[in-house]
Formats: structure tokens, sequence, C-alpha cells
């Protein structure tokens, strides 16, 4: 199961990751035992037990154990909308998000990138926010920031992200190119299949757009919120890895 619910989660020692461990799957049973009987179960000291709790930022073992406890029936309780997904992603199969998941999943020190402008720019932001949440190494950047954020850093990059409506964005193609040159995964977020960002991306996704030709966005359109919503069943699909 995935922790990534929890604060500071990657800095656990592996007698902390045992005791994580144990109270997720003891849940029910873990606050008759106490501090003193969750240690003596993982052969360890209450010291780690109490150590883990301030690392998670909780208060203290009880406060711990219900957050636990919070996370679990949340994550019982999530409702399966891979046919909402599948009806938003028509032309994009399942397989992609898959691969996107994973390279969620990659365990290095690289950044993953993600650039956009426009509209885009304001769902790119809710995008990076979220993986910093989950403890990836991000960078962002927009069409108002100097190439420079871009260049500077791609030997540090091991993906990058772009969402481009019309898929025709000059700018996000310049960047893809210039990924592409340094074998950077490129991911890619547009509303059609036809277009110059997904055929060059390696993993191209394609959400549902009601009005293609609107560039300035000026009718009632889910595009958007379809970027949004494929977004987190790509999460989804992460938390079960």
């Amino acid at each position: 199961m995935k922790y990534s619910k929890f604060k500071s989660v990657n800095n656990l020692t592996d007698n902390e990751q045992q005791v994580l461990d144990f109270l997720m799957e003891n849940n029910t049973k873990v606050l008759n035992l106490g501090v003193r009987g969750v240690a003596k179960a993982n052969f360890t000291s209450t010291s780690t037990v109490m150590r883990l709790a301030q690392k998670l930022g909780y208060s203290g073992f009880v406060e711990m154990h219900y957050k636990i406890a919070e996370y679990l029936n949340k994550s019982k309780d999530k409702v399966d909308r891979s046919a909402e997904a599948q009806a938003i992603l028509s032309e994009t199969p399942n397989s992609i998000l898959e691969n996107f998941a994973q390279i969620l999943n990659k365990k290095d020190d690289n950044y993953i990138y993600i650039y956009a402008t426009g509209f885009s720019a304001t769902v790119a932001e809710y995008i990076y926010k979220k993986l910093l949440m989950l403890g990836k190494k991000c960078l962002i950047s927009t069409g108002g920031d100097s190439i420079g954020v871009f260049e500077n850093n791609l030997n540090n990059i091991s993906a990058l992200i772009v969402i481009s409506k019309s898929g025709e964005t000059r700018q996000v193609i310049d960047k893809i190119k210039m990924a592409s040159d340094e074998n950077i995964e490129v991911v890619s977020i547009t509303g059609n299949n036809d277009n110059t960002v997904n055929y060059l991306s390696d993993l191209p996704i394609v959400c549902k757009d009601d009005y293609p030709s609107d560039d300035y966005n000026q009718f009632s359109n889910n595009f958007f919120p379809n970027v949004l919503f494929v977004f987190e069943r790509i999460i989804r699909i992460y938390e079960q890895l």
C-alpha cells in the first residue's frame, strides 16, 4: 500500500518503516497495544514509535493512529471511476496511464518538469502542487518564464509533462524537441489525437475537448476539468503500484 499520504515518508529508517507497516496492517488493535505493545511487537524501542509519529507530522501515538485509521477508511471508500475516465480518454489506451504512473513511481534524484502556457498553466500548477505533496521532485515553468529555467536543468530532468489544448503550441513543441534530444521521457496531455505535440511525445494522452477550435476558451468546455480528472485517475493507479 502506498504511504504517500503521510509527511516525510521517504525519510523513514528501516525500523520506522516496519512500525508504519505494522500500524497500517493492524490498525484495529494497535490502540489497545499502546506504544509499548507496538514497540514490543516490532522488536524496537518506544522512542522509535514516537519518532515515527513526529516524522509523519503528528503530536503523538494516538493522533497517528486515528489519522492512519482515517486514511485507511477513505481508501476503502474510493469510487472506481474508470468508466468515466475511459469516456474522456476514448483515444488513449489505459496502458498509457499505467506507464505515466510508473514514471511517477520511479525512485531517482532527478526532477519531473511540468510546462504549459495560457489556461493550461493553471492546470499545470495543480499537477505540480499535487506531485510535491506526494514527495516528488518537481519543477514548473510557463510561457512567461525564461527558457533558461528548462535549459539549465536538462541534465537533472527524468520526465517532461506538457499540457496543450491544441497540441500546436510552439513553446511546448520546442520544449519537447529539446527533451527528446536529451532522451527525457515526454508525457503530453492535449485535446485531440492529430497534433504535433502528440506525434512527438512518448506518452500522448488525449482528453475530450468539446470545442477544439475555441483557442481563447470563451465557451463552456470540459477540457481543463477533464485533464484534472484524468490526472487524479493516474494518481489512483500510482497509489496501487
